[in-house]
């Protein structure tokens, strides 16, 4: 019967994974596109300042969420009082952060950042931030109940709305303001299609305030409230540490090459990470260490060709899509971003592991160790080398990361660090025919001229995708067998 269960419960999270995976790849992608079409109308400084304002407001956001995502989202039988009490909580500190930000915006931009041209920006991000908060309780009241399909068409429709309105407002010459209303839209239609999906009586229904339900929430959600809040440093906060040390311009550069590099870690391992909170919590303890170890593997198979091989065609993305001569300088930025996407995953699974079990305070420290190393890393090395020298210092501090939590997992439940660093080892290596396969494709396309843009990056995907794909079937066989058998599993099980 538990096996039976397992096995249902297995290819539920694999067709969730699935779904939330290829609707966040396809918005992303969309998304791509639109921030190509951005950068031939928007600086990069502009940019830069734009991301500044938005990083300080999302800030706000996860200082005050109190770890109610998380609380709600692995806590399958919370009664109804509960749910309302943490809704109450996290609205009402929402409106505080919300007032802070709005008073202290002048000293935040000018004296912190040094980016005072953010300013223009921060009152429109602050209202996006305030109608975005009302979305997140039934979000993660879907997300609790294992709907993953209905919560990544939701999530693709505010990302998509936010595409079209960002490139069509920069079009008409908006500048950083067409980012802005944007993310108003995103946020209006995030509302719209995401509150009606839940009963209000399921989050809404007035009930008391219980000082014991408080304490229930807040013991379990603000140690991981403030882990969340150090994994979203690990991030963005790098970004204002290079506009301060490097200007907006440089910002901006950074930013970009930060969002296409985090392509594969944000929209694929975070993803992944939301499906398996819950499903470790519906799994017995000692199913537990098995299904880390597979979600490992399956993760190592999935992520490392997308880091790998973006790093691989980073600079062919510069040079030969839409990017104008201003954005060209961050191709170098990109290729060496690109190895966050091989670490900064397996963080993100472990951390749902140790989440299931309430190790909320370790999670803490583990995220705050994270934001310490890239911001150390970041300050120490940009001020010897430069900008790619403080690029690297991100790759380091993601690995340092995930060595830790390894560390941990290890300590507190028994699993050998090679059981967990084993499986990594295969798809790994199998993307190194990829890389020759993309560098050979490189080589032998320089003598072509007047190519289409996007031509030469076109065929360096495509060998590289054909490459990884035959390797893995002979290096990571037994892996690739594992994916393919679940993934028909799921699909069966659709139909």
């Amino acid at each position: 019967m538990i096996v039976a269960g397992s096995s249902a419960l297995a290819r539920k999270a694999v067709l969730g994974a699935v779904w939330t995976i290829a609707t966040g790849l396809g918005s992303r992608v969309l998304g791509l596109i639109g921030t190509l079409v951005l950068t031939r109308f928007i600086a990069p400084d502009v940019y830069g300042e734009v991301s500044a304002a938005s990083v300080v407001i999302m800030t706000a956001h996860f200082m005050s969420s109190l770890g109610t995502g998380q609380f709600i989202a692995s806590r399958p039988n919370l009664d109804r009082q509960m749910v309302f009490n943490a809704t109450v909580y996290f609205h009402v500190a929402g409106l505080i952060a919300i007032a802070a930000v709005y008073l202290f915006r002048e000293p935040i931009a000018v004296h912190l950042v040094g980016a005072p041209g953010m300013l223009e920006f921060m009152p429109g991000l602050i209202l996006a931030m305030f109608i975005d908060r009302i979305w997140y309780v039934p979000d993660r009241l879907l997300i609790r109940e294992m709907r993953f399909r209905s919560v990544s068409l939701r999530n693709a429709a505010g990302e998509l709305t936010y595409t079209a309105a960002s490139v069509s407002l920069a079009v008409l010459g908006w500048g950083g303001n067409a980012i802005v209303v944007a993310t108003l839209l995103r946020a209006v239609v995030r509302v719209v299609t995401t509150v009606p999906a839940v009963k209000l009586s399921e989050w809404l229904t007035p009930s008391p305030l219980s000082r014991e339900k408080a304490r229930e929430l807040f013991a379990f959600g603000i140690p991981l409230n403030f882990g969340s809040l150090a994994n979203f440093g690990a991030s963005k906060w790098d970004n204002l540490v290079m506009i301060r040390l490097f200007g907006e311009q440089v910002g901006g550069l950074y930013n970009l090459a930060w969002n296409l590099a985090d392509i594969p870690a944000s929209q694929v391992g975070e993803r992944i990470g939301d499906v398996l909170v819950p499903s470790f919590a519906k799994l017995e303890p000692e199913q537990r260490k098995a299904a880390l170890v597979r979600a490992l593997t399956l993760l190592a198979l999935i992520i490392f060709p997308l880091a790998v091989g973006l790093g691989a065609v980073a600079p062919t993305i510069l040079n030969d899509t839409f990017f104008n001569e201003a954005w060209e300088p961050a191709g170098p930025l990109l290729a060496v971003l690109s190895a966050l996407g091989v670490t900064r995953p397996i963080g993100w699974v472990l951390s749902s592991y140790m989440q299931v079990y309430g190790r909320t305070r370790t999670i803490m420290v583990l995220e705050w160790l994270k934001v310490a190393a890239i911001v150390g890393g970041i300050a120490l090395l940009g001020t010897i080398g430069g900008v790619l020298w403080a690029c690297a210092g991100v790759g380091v501090a993601f690995g340092v990361h995930a060595l830790a939590s390894l560390w941990v997992v290890k300590r507190a439940d028994g699993v050998p660090y090679m059981r967990l660093l084993r499986p990594l080892v295969r798809p790994l290596v199998a993307c190194m025919p990829m890389v020759a396969a993309v560098l050979a494709v490189r080589y032998g396309m320089r003598s072509l001229d007047d190519l289409p843009r996007g031509c030469r990056l076109g065929a360096e995907v495509v060998v590289g995708g054909l490459a990884f794909v035959a390797s893995a079937l002979v290096i990571a066989r037994q892996a690739s067998r594992d994916f393919l058998q679940l993934a028909r599993e799921a699909v069966r099980r659709r139909r």
